[in-house]
This record gives C-alpha cells, structure tokens and sequence, in this order.
C-alpha cells in the first residue's frame, strides 16, 4: 500500500498510550471510523501522525497495529476450517518467535511482543455496521495484548454508576474495560475515570435476583 495513504489512530491519545492503528481508510467501508471512534480511537492529525513511528519506537513498550485487506495466503486461513473451530471463532497458534491470533471468517492479527509492529488481515467484512461487535471484539484482543506490558488488564465489561460489571465475551459485544493498575484509572468507551477511591466490580448471576453477595477470595481470582 501507497504510505501516504495511512491515516493513524491513538487509543485514548488523553491518557497518553502508546499504542497505535495505521490503516488506509480507502480499503474499507465508511461506518469503520465510527466504530473507531465509538471506541475511543482518536485520528491523529498529519502532523502528530509523522511522529508515530518514532513515539513507538522510543517507548518500551509502543505498539503499533497495521490493518489491511487480507492477502490470498492469509484469506485462505481466515476461511479455512480448522479442528480448533469446535471450541470458538477464535484461536492463538503459537509460532517460533510469534503468535498468530485468528477469528474465523474475519481476520489473521500476527504479533509479539518483542515486536513494535503488529500486523492484521481482514476480510471485507470487518468494519462494517453488520459486523461492528466482531470488529470491536478482534480491535479488543489487540488492545489487550498491548496494553498488558503497561500494567492495564482488560475484561470484557460494561462500565455502570456503581463500579463495573464483568460480561461473558459472547455478550459484551465487543465491549471491553480496562484497570490501569499503576495510575488507578478505569479505561472504557465511556471515558477515563478514578478508581483510587475503590471500584464495584459485579457478576451477573441469574440465581441471586434481588439480592448482592459478596464473592470469597479464592472465587474472586478464579472469576
């Protein structure tokens, strides 16, 4: 792809992450910037966009995700069936140096985390309306993979008044939370905010309606 047609996006650029998208807008459908925006991916203007590469580069810990239409090779495995299907649409195989994560139909995402930059194929699909909670849930692993070393760990939630409540990945859609560990934040689609006063986190269970229990220490690390 011609490099002058990337436009790069900064997860939550107001919190300072170093952690990138570079994708040739022109590939894909229209809705796609808005899922992008609607989970907190901020366009970089094209000044603040030729300094990416060396913003990731000069941290420990930048990354950077291309996104591109998914070459012949890489759409045969998208498509192709394999015996982890049975457990998911989604798989990591482990390769010498690198792990490849594949969410069937959708996309191939190759990274390491010796590796600044990432790379994902998708298929025609992605970034579409139709396909926005797929989208989301594939842009999340990524988010996930890269922000771990920073010290954020990630669930798929939804954030509430009273604190967090932790989903099931099938029915977040997409949605994902993160705990900022060492500058005691919450990080979401609805923002950035505090946790230092202490977080709510909740389960929904069908088999205590109406009532609030709290979870024992062993119970609590398992979930």
């Amino acid at each position: 792809m011609d490099k002058t047609n990337f436009t790069y996006f900064q997860y939550h650029s107001g919190h300072e992450l170093p952690v990138y998208l570079r994708v040739d807008l022109s590939l894909f459908e229209a809705s796609f910037p808005a899922i992008l925006e609607n989970m907190k991916f901020s366009e970089l203007s094209s000044s603040e966009a030729s300094h990416v590469l060396d913003k990731v580069k000069g941290e420990r810990n930048g990354r950077i995700l291309t996104l591109a239409p998914a070459g012949v090779k890489s759409s045969r495995q998208i498509l192709t069936a394999t015996h982890s299907d049975r457990y998911g649409v989604e798989s990591v195989i482990s390769k010498p140096g690198y792990k490849v994560y594949r969410y069937k139909g959708m996309a191939l995402l190759v990274y390491s985390l010796a590796a600044k930059e990432w790379e994902c194929g998708v298929n025609g699909s992605f970034g579409t309306s139709a396909k926005s909670s797929e989208t989301k849930t594939i842009l999340g692993r990524y988010l996930a993979w890269a922000l771990a070393p920073l010290g954020l760990v990630g669930f798929w939630a939804v954030p509430v008044d009273e604190g967090v409540v932790i989903l099931r990945q099938k029915d977040a859609g997409g949605e994902v939370v993160f705990f900022d560990i060492k500058k005691q934040k919450l990080i979401s689609m609805d923002g950035v905010r505090s946790t230092s006063g202490g977080v709510t986190v909740l389960r929904l269970d069908p088999t205590i309606k109406g009532r609030n229990i709290r979870m024992g220490r062993e119970e609590l690390l398992s979930f």
